[in-house]
């Protein structure tokens, strides 16, 4: 294995050094602008020519690569160790700014034993985050030495077809080395390839792992539905909820990868759990699709499909009036006309069919055709007293009264208080307070016990909802509007988290459903 590895500035790429390599001058450029900043005039000019990794200036000046953005991190050369199959390596980066330059070591080790990434000793999670990746030409060496691992193994040594880079292929190698773009869906859909649940779908260190991948979607991996994939790792969760939908046009299910179907379905938050598929919205979808393929196309459905994920992708419609427009669908499918649900094919579902059905639900419920929101069944859950245990009332409970300079209790309203929801009105509660799918996608996640919401008020608010799985892991916490956590909310969170004994740390984005 090469040591050192520096940066080339005539070829543009990384080559082996004989000694631990020095920090270059990156060029600062604004790619939009077409400009470059003048290390010597210390002002931008614009770029006037560009050839063989040199550019020239306005103001008549030659600067060579690197080319990068101000107030970014470059990476200049690398130092490789490895001992018994594990990977140290020094990336000695250096932040680049028109204002400033600074020389930073970042440590990594990539432990082959544990197939876990270490950054400054610490695990690294979250590895899409990092800030100082490899480079192709190193990640490529580490690469086929893992691969020869796996070939006297298995006989066979994986390929990969990837658009992961750096450390998330050579994580996804290790993980799964037969299925790396599996890897990728992992860190899109919560699951964590530390967890049983993960190995369970991905089979890692089986050659026929993209294979029972596949088959736990219900997909006949075609040739071209494997190049598909292998392009566009996230192509087969919009094949798979496409075929889900009722859809069987194979023109269609290879055309459903789309930034606005995936993001549609990124928002409802598809699980594998299991080795199936689940979506909060997947039943309102399957019926909507079933009734408008009785008089249109597949063609023409999948049409209304993509413009109700249009609405979510660009934000024209608020997302919890598509999710209780499909919601409401569901409920008074089968009293609607067809020509209604022509009105609503064509519309997709927006502000204007979400008013239409919840009107028209209003008048089903005064018929006793239908149950409205306020005539709907309260459903207590089971709830084991271990989770019960979680409720907590988190931020000082004491404070000094600054008249009398004693210490009084703090009321209930000025703490975060932490709260198990018990039955399925508190959930409808919590879902249209915080603006989530909550009160509405959880009740039976919750009744069979796969899930345990904790919600957290303050001030009198609902500010925060957790998911709990059955084994104390959190799933997603998130605020109102499902934005993340910060500042006092995350600070009680975290209280809350070590108060339980509960992980914090989660592999990737915590980003799942039941």
């Amino acid at each position: 294995m090469d040591r050192f590895w520096g940066y080339d500035i005539v070829n543009n790429e990384y080559h082996p050094v004989n000694a631990e390599p020095l920090s270059t001058f990156p060029t600062i450029v604004d790619l939009k602008k077409k400009m470059v900043f003048c290390r010597q005039h210390k002002k931008w000019e614009l770029i006037l020519a560009f050839k063989s990794n040199v550019l020239k200036s306005g103001c008549g000046k030659l600067y060579s690569g690197p080319f990068t953005r101000n107030d970014s991190v470059f990476s200049y050369g690398y130092e490789v160790n490895k001992r018994k199959n594990n990977y140290y390596i020094t990336v000695k980066t250096q932040t680049v700014s028109t204002e400033y330059r600074r020389l930073v070591d970042v440590n990594f080790e990539l432990n082959y034993e544990k197939k876990r990434l270490y950054q400054n000793g610490s695990p690294v999670f979250e590895s899409m985050n990092s800030n100082a990746p490899l480079c192709p030409e190193l990640t490529k060496q580490i690469l086929d030495e893992i691969g020869q691992e796996y070939k006297s193994q298995f006989g066979i040594k994986p390929s990969v077809s990837s658009k992961l880079h750096g450390f998330n292929v050579l994580l996804g190698y290790m993980l799964c080395p037969f299925n790396v773009n599996f890897f990728k869906i992992a860190q899109h859909w919560g699951l964590n390839p530390y967890d049983p649940e993960f190995a369970s779908l991905s089979s890692g260190d089986t050659p026929d792992a993209e294979n029972e991948m596949f088959s736990s979607m219900g997909i006949t991996p075609t040739k071209a539905i494997r190049k598909l994939y292998q392009k566009y790792p996230q192509s087969v969760i919009c094949y798979a909820a496409a075929k889900d939908m009722g859809f069987t046009d194979a023109n269609i299910l290879q055309k459903s990868a789309t930034k606005e179907v995936y993001t549609m379905l990124d928002y409802f938050m598809i699980s594998f759990a299991g080795g199936t598929i689940y979506y909060s919205v997947q039943e309102p979808l399957q019926l909507f699709v079933r009734d408008a393929l009785a008089f249109a196309n597949q063609k023409t459905v999948w049409n209304s499909i993509e413009r109700t994920a249009k609405f979510l992708y660009e934000g024209s419609v608020p997302p919890y009036e598509i999710v209780d427009a499909l919601n409401t669908y569901r409920l008074c499918s089968r009293h609607l006309e067809q020509q209604e649900i022509k009105d609503i094919m064509h519309e997709g579902f927006n502000t204007y069919t979400h008013d239409f059905l919840v009107r028209r639900q209003n008048m089903l419920a005064a018929e006793g055709l239908v149950y409205n929101s306020s005539g709907q069944k309260n459903v207590v859950f089971e709830i084991e007293s271990k989770f019960l245990e979680l409720e907590y009332k988190a931020g000082e409970a004491r404070r000094q009264n600054p008249v009398t300079k004693e210490y009084e209790p703090v009321p209930d309203s000025d703490r975060w208080c932490f709260h198990v929801a018990r039955d399925s009105f508190t959930l409808k509660t919590i879902g249209s307070n915080m603006h989530n799918c909550v009160g509405w996608g959880y009740t039976q996640a919750v009744l069979n016990r796969r899930a345990t919401i904790v919600y957290a008020m303050y001030k009198e608010k609902y500010q925060i909802c957790i998911e709990v799985t059955p084994d104390f892991h959190v799933r997603q916490s998130l605020g109102p509007y499902n934005k993340p956590l910060e500042g006092e909310a995350l600070d009680a969170y975290f209280e809350w988290c070590d108060e339980n004994n509960i992980q914090r740390s989660k592999a990737f984005r915590i980003h799942a459903a039941p």
